[in-house]
C-alpha cells in the first residue's frame, strides 16, 4: 500500500453498529478496511476485545454510516450459564480520543505504515494569530488513539524535525510501540508542511546545472517567493506561530496537559511551546536536542568537524573499517582538497545510481565541486547507517573511483530534499537562527574541512526570503521551568552535539541527559536502541519523575557493521536511504 493510499477503516467484532449492513463473520475481533463504499474486505488484523469495543463507540460517536463502518460477530456465542452485563449497567465513559473526535470532528481513517485505525481531520487557524479575522489556513491532524480502555487525559504530542518536516509523513507504528501507547498520540503537521497548507517550491533538481554550486539559486528563490506570496504571508510560518497553532488545537481537542516529544529542530519547537504555555506541559522528551538560545548554523562546520574526528577514531578501532580508512578524517580532507582547483567530472552508471538517482533512468555525469560535496558529506555524518558506508566510498575514491562517494552524496541530498518544506525551513532559519557574529562564525568555519559553504548559502538565501528576527524560544526573557524532561544525545552528533542539551538543561533543570556513546543524530539506527529508548520514555510518561528513568540499557547499544563491499554499499542507498 502506497504512503498516499488513504482508505476507510472500520471496527469489526465490536457488536452491531446502528445503520450498518456491512457485516462479516469472524472467529476473532478484527479491523476491516473498507475502500470507499465498497463492501469488499481489503485488510484485517487481530485486535483486542477492549480496543475493539472502544472503537465501536468511536464509530457511533462519529455518526459512522454504512459506507464507513462494518461489524462482525466477534466470538462464538457464550454458554447460556455465563454471566452477562445487567440491563442497566452503565456504558464505559468515552475515551479522550472519542471526545476529541467529537469536538473537531475527526473521521476514522488509515494512514501510511500505521496498521490500525486512526482519527483524521483538519483544523483551521488564523494565518496571523494577531489578526484572527484575516486569512485562515488548514492544519492536517491525526490522532492515534491509546491502546487502553481508560487512557490518561495527557496525550503525547510529536514535534517534527527539519525545520520543514511533516510529522504525519513519518508516522511509523513501531515508533509508538509498547507502554507509550497507553496514551493518545497527536500528529499535526506544522503549518506550511505536509498536509497543513504547504508552502514549498522546487528550486532545482539534483542534476540540473548550477545546483551543485547553489543551495538557494537566487532567481529560483525569487520566483518561489513571488509565487508563494499570492497565497501565504511568509512571515507567519515561524516556531512561535507553530506553538500557537498547537495551543489552539489542544483546546479544540479538549486535552489537558501534554507530553511533548521532539527530535532535532522538533526539540526546539517543543521548547518554544513550553516557554509560551508552561502550564500545559506535563513532560518533555528531546532527541538530538537543538541549541535553545544560540544558533546551530554558526557552529555547523565545527560540530561536523568534531563528529568526523570522533568517528575517525571509532573507525580506527575496528579492523574492517581501519583496513578501508586508517584515518577517515584525513582521507576525507585530502579528497576534498583534490577539488580545490577545479571540479571533477564523475560518471554514475551503477544500476542503483541510474534507477534511483538519475532523472532519466540512464547513466549521467556531474561536475562535482568541493563546496557541494563537503555539504553532502556533512549530512552523511548525521546517521550511523549512512556513516557506515562512508569509509568504503572514501577508499574507492582514493583509488580513482569517485562514483560511490558521489552516489552517496546525491542520495543524502535527495532524501533531505524530498522530506522538507523549503518555505518553512527558510522562514524558521532566517527568522530564528541568524542572530550571531557572522565574521566570527566564518572564521571558525574556515578552520574546518567543511568550510563555510552551508553558512554562506544560508546568508544568501535569507537575503532573498521575507523574514523578521524573533527572540530565542519566542521570548526575550526565557523562563526556567520545572518540567520533568529527558534529553537524549549522540556523542558523535554532527549538528546537535551533546553540549546543546546541556544548554537546554539550564532552562529545564528538572531533567536527565543521556548521552549515547556511539550515537549520532538520533538513536534509532543503533542496535538495541528501539526498546531501550522507548523504555526510558515510557518510564518518564508513567511517572513524570526523572528519578524513575533507568538508563542502564543505553550502554548496551551498538553501531551497525561497517560496509566493506560494493553490494552492501549500494544496498544502503537503495534500501535504507531511498526506500520505496
Amino acid at each position: 500500500m502506497g504512503r498516499r493510499d488513504h482508505r476507510w477503516w472500520a471496527p469489526c467484532g465490536a457488536g452491531y453498529v446502528p445503520g450498518s449492513s456491512l457485516c462479516t463473520l469472524r472467529g476473532e475481533s478484527s479491523w476491516t478496511m473498507m475502500s470507499g463504499t465498497s463492501s469488499s474486505e481489503t485488510r484485517c488484523g487481530p485486535m483486542s476485545g477492549a480496543v475493539s469495543s472502544r472503537w465501536a463507540r468511536v464509530a457511533v460517536g462519529l455518526g459512522a454510516t454504512a459506507a464507513l463502518v462494518c461489524c462482525s460477530v466477534a466470538d462464538p456465542p457464550a454458554p447460556k450459564t455465563a454471566p452477562g452485563p445487567g440491563p442497566h449497567e452503565p456504558a464505559p465513559p468515552p475515551s479522550w480520543a472519542e471526545l476529541a473526535a467529537r469536538r473537531l470532528p475527526l473521521e476514522i481513517c488509515q494512514m501510511g505504515e500505521l496498521p490500525e485505525p486512526l482519527l483524521c481531520g483538519t483544523f483551521e487557524v488564523p494565518e496571523d494569530h494577531g489578526a484572527p479575522e484575516g486569512r485562515r489556513i488548514s492544519l492536517k491532524v491525526v490522532v492515534v488513539p491509546a491502546q487502553s480502555e481508560r487512557p490518561p487525559d495527557d496525550p503525547v504530542w510529536i514535534f517534527e524535525g527539519g525545520p520543514g518536516g511533516a510529522v504525519t509523513a513519518r508516522a511509523a507504528g513501531s515508533i509508538y510501540a509498547g507502554a507509550v501507547r497507553a496514551r493518545d498520540i497527536v500528529l499535526a503537521d506544522q503549518r506550511g508542511t505536509g498536509g497543513s497548507s504547504p508552502i514549498d517550491c522546487a528550486l532545482a533538481t539534483a542534476t540540473e546545472p548550477g545546483v551543485l554550486r547553489e543551495m538557494y539559486p537566487r532567481e529560483a528563490l525569487e520566483r518561489c517567493v513571488e509565487d508563494l506570496a499570492r497565497r501565504a504571508d511568509l512571515l507567519r510560518y515561524t516556531s512561535v506561530d507553530h506553538a500557537r497553532d498547537v495551543e489552539h488545537l489542544r483546546r479544540a481537542l479538549g486535552y489537558g496537559q501534554l507530553d511533548l516529544r521532539g527530535g532535532s529542530y522538533g526539540s526546539r519547537a517543543m521548547m518554544v511551546y513550553a516557554q509560551l504555555y508552561p502550564e500545559n506541559v506535563r513532560t518533555m522528551f528531546g532527541i538530538g536536542v537543538d541549541a535553545p538560545l544560540s544558533s546551530n548554523l554558526a557552529e555547523r562546520g565545527l560540530s561536523a568537524q568534531q563528529a568526523l574526528e570522533g568517528l575517525s577514531r571509532l573507525c580506527a578501532e575496528d579492523p574492517v573499517c581501519r583496513s578501508l580508512a586508517p584515518d577517515l578524517a584525513d582521507s576525507s580532507a585530502n579528497l576534498l582538497a583534490h577539488l580545490d582547483d577545479a571540479p571533477r567530472r564523475v560518471r554514475l552508471d551503477h544500476p542503483v545510481a541510474t534507477e534511483r538517482l538519475s532523472s532519466t533512468g540512464r547513466a549521467f555525469e556531474l561536475d562535482v565541486q568541493r563546496e557541494w560535496l563537503s555539504e553532502q558529506l556533512r549530512l552523511v555524518l548525521y546517521f550511523a547507517f549512512t556513516t557506515r558506508a562512508l569509509p568504503w566510498a572514501v577508499a574507492q575514491a582514493e583509488t580513482g573511483d569517485w562514483q560511490p562517494l558521489v552516489g552517496l552524496a546525491l542520495a543524502i541530498e535527495k532524501m533531505f530534499q524530498s522530506t522538507l518544506s523549503t518555505g518553512v525551513a527558510l522562514t524558521v532559519q532566517c527568522s530564528e537562527n541568524m542572530a550571531f557574529d557572522l565574521d566570527q562564525a566564518l572564521e571558525h568555519g574556515s578552520r574546518t574541512v567543511f568550510g563555510n559553504y552551508r553558512l554562506e548559502q544560508q546568508v544568501r538565501g535569507c537575503s532573498a526570503w521575507p523574514h523578521l528576527p524573533i527572540p530565542p524560544l519566542g521570548r526575550s526573557d526565557p523562563q526556567v521551568l520545572d518540567v520533568p524532561t529527558l534529553f537524549l544525545s549522540g556523542r558523535f552528533d554532527a549538528v546537535t552535539p551533546p553540549r546543546y542539551a546541556e544548554q537546554a538543561r539550564e532552562l529545564f533543570p528538572v531533567s536527565r541527559h543521556v548521552v549515547l556513546e556511539e550515537g549520532q543524530h538520533g538513536p534509532f539506527d543503533l542496535e538495541g536502541a528501539w526498546g531501550c529508548v522507548h523504555a526510558m520514555w515510557a518510564q518518564l510518561l508513567e511517572t513524570a519523575d526523572i528519578a524513575a528513568i533507568d538508563d542502564s540499557c543505553a550502554a548496551t547499544m551498538s553501531r551497525p557493521a561497517w560496509v566493506s563491499d560494493s553490494a552492501s554499499f549500494w544496498a544502503v542507498i537503495d534500501e535504507e536511504l531511498l526506500p520505496d
